[in-house]
């Protein structure tokens, strides 16, 4: 059990301001309500380090919500493990004239065991309640006070962003107490520098702000990281358990992961045996790292397992090979272990593994910015993503691609950046055949092959959905079927390269718009492409975006032969930017209409004074995807 442990007020230097501040929403300035949905009267954070591996963090937090936009900020959540000690949790509301309405009793917080996503085993619990209001406006308050040690500790280093979208700060304040025998370590956006002082045998790192106007979200933007006020920190030296470790230079960090994994990549005899007897006859390198890499995928299955300093410790080879799973540590050294007996050297990899770094790693700033571990093969230049089933041998989707990662050679760290995606290995070539009929309806057949990020969720629903009424369902949710009722489904997937095929026949009911004598045809009606920014009246921040994909689409729309065309619209359309291409084509032929239209999407790094024309490129793409032909019943001379 958990103990709970009282701490004494800091003293007064250190101390979080008294709380006799007026919490009406009246008294807030004008400037601070525009744009905004909430309002951050005063945040203050205290992080005081006791030793390399012991830290206290205080915080109070007072925001008055004006709109349901911001309900959110009426839930205090804290997240603690078995390396922490909760000392408060205190949550009081107030109404719009900041008069008390409740604090929050022992019986409003719930203290549950928290798993992440993709974890089955953590010691992470969660504390959190809810402070529920009829009428806005209305303000909340927040105390918290933890003590942490160990992994808790390195894994947690504070980071402060005291501006959130679409929200003002009144005051808000962070400050460090640093031992004089360590080091504070800190990365810095749109903030000041921070007040240094010594108290006794401390440093002191002081950050202030003030009247900070709310921000609009702009999407297509750089991280909040590198547009916001943001501050990440760190400690020079730090420490887990019996284990030392230095963020004086990535090498360090890296030559610390090592010595976490050192000795665990011992194979059992049994597993040496079996490595030998599925490689010895192969000549090629490369052969021989698929080959095993197929043995992982059908000896292990991936198991998050978050414990303790198992957070950056991976378990043994041998641990996996007896239980048969493992997280993406444990996995990733089982590999590399299959991997040394052969005599292939390999490196275990740390990246953030997501769309989007909130913190993009940064070579100027050590730290522990990853989120999983893949292994790299440096004599074919080949990362493996252990933790899955089912990819093909060397395969990065976009969730790894273009940033920096660490890999953890034998001489430590070493930063290296994971190759982007390209345009021509992202996508899909598709055909459709559509047969419209005399009633309006349409036959529907259906041949598609898709390639790298776009076959990721194919493969997986091709491999793990083995009900046929589910995996339609599935399909259709995710807009690849029009329907779930047709026949002739089909769908496979390349066991050694990114690619899966998908074959499906169908019935359209009302397929076509009928008027008359006329039928208006949509030619791309369930796969139009329909993703367009939306329109700002201002923009403020650079437009980024590492989409790379390709999409060829081909139809061919027959008709009967007692209709003809009587408009196709233009022959060729094309439309060019920096983000992309767009090329459709469009012939007719007796009882048939062929449209073959390619879009290629690029990544981009643009100013803000581009956003309109590049949020055009989209509205003019939907608006070629939207084509329809009309067709009429035929003319009699």
């Amino acid at each position: 059990m958990r103990t709970v442990i009282l701490f004494a007020c800091l003293s007064l230097c250190f101390g979080l301001e008294a709380q006799n501040a007026d919490y009406s929403a009246l008294t807030i300035p004008a400037e601070l309500k525009k744009n905004a949905s909430s309002v951050v009267r005063i945040s203050e954070i205290v992080y005081e380090v006791h030793a390399a591996n012991h830290a206290t963090r205080t915080e109070r937090r007072v925001v008055t919500i004006l709109n349901d936009q911001h309900k959110r900020e009426n839930q205090m959540v804290m997240f603690y493990d078995d390396d922490t000690d909760v000392a408060t949790f205190k949550a009081t509301l107030y109404d719009a004239m900041g008069e008390k309405v409740k604090s929050a009793k022992k019986s409003d917080i719930e203290d549950v065991l928290y798993i992440s996503n993709g974890q089955f085993y953590e010691d992470n619990r969660v504390m959190t309640t809810t402070l529920e209001h009829l009428t806005y406006p209305y303000t909340v308050e927040f105390e918290y006070k933890s003590v942490v040690k160990d992994f808790s500790m390195v894994a947690g280093f504070p980071s402060w962003q005291p501006l959130g979208y679409n929200q003002s700060v009144q005051k808000a304040s962070f400050k460090a107490i640093i031992p004089a025998d360590n080091e504070f370590l800190f990365y810095k956006n749109e903030l000041p520098e921070p007040n240094i002082s010594t108290v006794g045998t401390d440093k002191v790192y002081d950050w202030e702000v003030s009247s900070l106007q709310a921000r609009r979200y702009e999407p297509a933007a750089p991280p909040p990281s590198k547009t916001m006020p943001y501050l990440k920190t760190g400690l020079r030296n730090f420490a887990i358990g019996e284990y030392r470790g230095t963020y004086d230079s990535w090498q360090t960090f890296g030559a610390f992961i090592g010595k976490l994994m050192e000795g665990r990549d011992v194979l059992p005899d049994q597993l040496a045996a079996l490595v030998h007897e599925q490689t010895d006859g192969i000549d090629s390198e490369r052969e021989k790292i698929e080959t095993l890499y197929r043995l992982l995928q059908e000896r292990t299955r991936y198991v998050g397992v978050q414990l303790g300093v198992g957070g950056w410790q991976p378990f043994s080879a041998d641990y996996v090979e007896s239980n048969r799973f493992g997280d993406c540590k444990a996995l990733s050294n089982y590999m590399g272990a299959m991997l040394n007996e052969i005599g292939v050297e390999s490196y275990p990899v740390l990246v953030y593994a997501g769309e989007r770094p909130y913190f993009p790693v940064d070579e100027s700033f050590t730290t522990s910015a990853f989120n999983h571990m893949i292994l790299y093969v440096p004599s074919e230049d080949m990362y493996l993503e252990c933790t899955s089933s089912d990819a093909p041998p060397g395969y990065l989707g976009d969730g790894t691609d273009d940033r920096n990662v660490l890999h953890i050679t034998p001489e430590g760290g070493k930063l290296v950046k994971t190759p982007a995606l390209q345009a021509a290995d992202n996508g899909h070539l598709r055909s459709l055949t559509i047969e419209v009929k005399e009633d309006g309806s349409a036959g529907f057949d259906f041949d598609g092959d898709f390639y790298g990020t776009s076959h990721e969720m194919l493969r997986y629903f091709a491999r793990n959905e083995l009900q046929d009424k589910k995996l339609r369902e599935g399909l259709q949710r995710n807009d690849v079927l029009p329907d779930v009722n047709g026949s002739d489904l089909s769908l496979t997937y390349n066991p050694n390269k990114p690619i899966a095929e998908l074959k499906y026949k169908t019935e359209i009911p009302r397929y076509v718009r009928k008027l008359g004598k006329r039928m208006f045809v949509p030619v791309n009606k369930f796969y139009a492409y329909d993703n367009v920014p939306v329109k700002l009246t201002e923009r403020k921040l650079p437009i980024v975006s590492n989409n790379a994909r390709f999409y060829v689409d081909t139809i061919h729309l027959n008709f009967p032969a007692g209709l003809e065309v009587e408009s196709l619209g233009e022959e060729e359309t094309i439309i060019k930017h920096a983000a992309g291409e767009y090329r459709a084509k469009v012939k007719a032929a007796a009882g048939a209409i062929t449209w073959i239209r390619t879009l290629k999407l690029l990544p981009v790094n643009l100013p803000a004074t581009d956003y309109n024309d590049y949020r055009q490129f989209f509205v003019d793409v939907r608006k070629a995807e939207k084509r329809q032909v009309v067709l009429r019943e035929k003319r009699t001379k």
